[in-house]
């Protein structure tokens, strides 16, 4: 990121200064991410090889709960590798709705927020 694409003042060069650490943090989300996704994926080849089940409800509800968490860990994983494409466009800590800065807590806190916390609340207002 260079200092031409984001300001180095105020809020902006406290997410620069940290911009190192706050990458680490992604990528380590990632890996885990990718880890979840294929240990999912191989306990669903092991369920479905387990031929008949006495109880089908519970083989359903197994499967729905799969999906569900395979489908969170995915929009998880796109979440974080859009915040890392943000970090290689230099718009990372910049709000995708108003340009507002997202500040550096919130950034530690969730490393692949794209929304400062005024868009983000009016975005869950809006669901």
């Amino acid at each position: 990121m260079s200092s031409t694409t984001m300001p180095k003042t105020g809020q902006y060069a406290e997410v620069v200064n940290r911009l190192p650490e706050l990458r680490a943090m992604l990528e380590e989300q990632r890996r885990f991410r990718i880890d979840q996704l294929a240990q999912l994926t191989s306990q669903q080849t092991v369920g479905d090889s387990r031929g008949d089940s006495l109880d089908v409800g519970a083989d359903i509800a197994r499967v729905e709960v799969s999906a569900a968490v395979e489908a969170g860990a995915r929009q998880a994983l796109d979440d974080i590798d859009a915040a890392l494409d943000r970090i290689g466009a230099g718009r990372y800590g910049s709000c995708a709705r108003c340009d507002a800065p997202i500040p550096l807590e919130r950034l530690l806190a969730i490393p692949q927020a794209p929304l400062c916390m005024k868009c983000q609340q009016r975005a869950e207002y809006r669901r």
